[in-house]
């Protein structure tokens, strides 16, 4: 971490020295520095909708722009030793007042980008798009549980390729948060794991598995040889909800699985022409890019991903950009 001079929050927060020293060996430890590390992406990112470069040269002004803040996600899942919890207070999702802190953090974020673009006189010709790439898991509190012990890498051992294994200090480690997703040495016998995960459920916090047929619905046949992808997992571990896998004390959350607070996101789309409604239709984070090439002007099946999946334009966004 270092000091940044000329960053200033949204909420008049000053980063020319480091806001919390007691979280500085990382910025994502800490709910005060987290900030900073936003607010430096949201002044480079003002910068380019007044025309110029990231870091204040001139230029021209870019037909798509955007950025990803970290405060949130703080928020849900940091302890902070001798500073607070983050998270959720209960199953209902009342945020704490951390987590309270970074929303409103965020929300004067995208004040300022707003009021940037109305400013740059873009305002009315800007499609705004807010949403996330993952939820965070549990959302009630009671119900975490972290466990770096009883995971299904470490209990598999030499199953699990040495570079993966969470015994190898210099390796890339297992796929292991609120999942885990786990790819075997050529050869090991996957029935034989499944069977050694299935005999151990109740330490390793175990809800379900997906192997072969079951894992295949979503992916690509993995396996080695002609007609399938190494790529894909041989095995995928769903906890119980809360149960992850990471051991740490500082986390009160964590992502990466398939449950319902892991999968489910904003999605706020905004143009000063659209009328305000609430849609409660099922819909996809995938969706997002092909609505940005339709907004463009552009055919959305000129991305090979849009025409292989068939993904759609969200629907209702569709219909308003056409009424305009």
């Amino acid at each position: 971490m270092v000091p940044l001079p000329g960053v200033t929050t949204a909420e008049g927060a000053s980063c020319a020295s480091i806001r919390d020293t007691a979280g500085e060996s990382s910025w994502t430890s800490s709910f005060d520095n987290i900030q900073c590390y936003d607010a430096l992406k949201v002044k480079a990112l003002l910068n380019e909708i007044a025309g110029k470069t990231h870091n204040g040269k001139r230029a021209r002004v870019p037909a798509v722009f955007g950025m990803n803040f970290q405060a949130v996600y703080i928020g849900e899942s940091v302890a902070e030793p001798g500073v607070a919890n983050g998270g959720y207070k209960n199953a209902a999702a009342v945020p704490s007042d951390e987590l309270l802190k970074e929303i409103r953090f965020v929300d004067a974020s995208i004040g300022d980008i707003v009021n940037a673009l109305k400013d740059a006189g873009i305002y009315d010709d800007t499609l705004l798009i807010v949403t996330a790439k993952h939820g965070d898991s549990p959302i009630d509190p009671n119900l975490y549980v972290a466990d770096g012990a009883n995971t299904p890498a470490t209990l598999l051992g030499s199953a699990v390729p040495y570079s993966e294994s969470p015994l190898n200090p210099t390796g890339i480690g297992a796929t292991e948060d609120d999942v885990s997703v786990l790819w075997l040495n050529p050869g090991a016998s996957v029935s034989a794991a499944v069977q050694l995960l299935e005999s151990n459920a109740t330490a390793l916090g175990l809800g379900q598995i997906y192997y072969g047929p079951s894992l295949w619905l979503n992916y690509n046949n993995g396996g080695l040889g002609p007609g399938l992808d190494p790529r894909t997992p041989d095995i995928i571990v769903t906890p119980n909800i809360g149960v992850t896998y990471s051991g740490s004390t500082t986390m009160i959350g964590d992502h990466g699985g398939f449950a319902h607070d892991d999968t489910n996101v904003v999605l706020l789309v905004s143009h000063p022409s659209f009328h305000a409604q609430t849609v409660s239709s099922a819909t996809t984070t995938m969706q997002v890019a092909p609505t940005i090439i339709k907004t463009l002007g552009l055919n959305p099946n000129a991305l090979d991903a849009v025409r292989i999946e068939g993904t759609a334009v969200l629907p209702e966004v569709a219909a308003q950009l056409t009424n305009r």
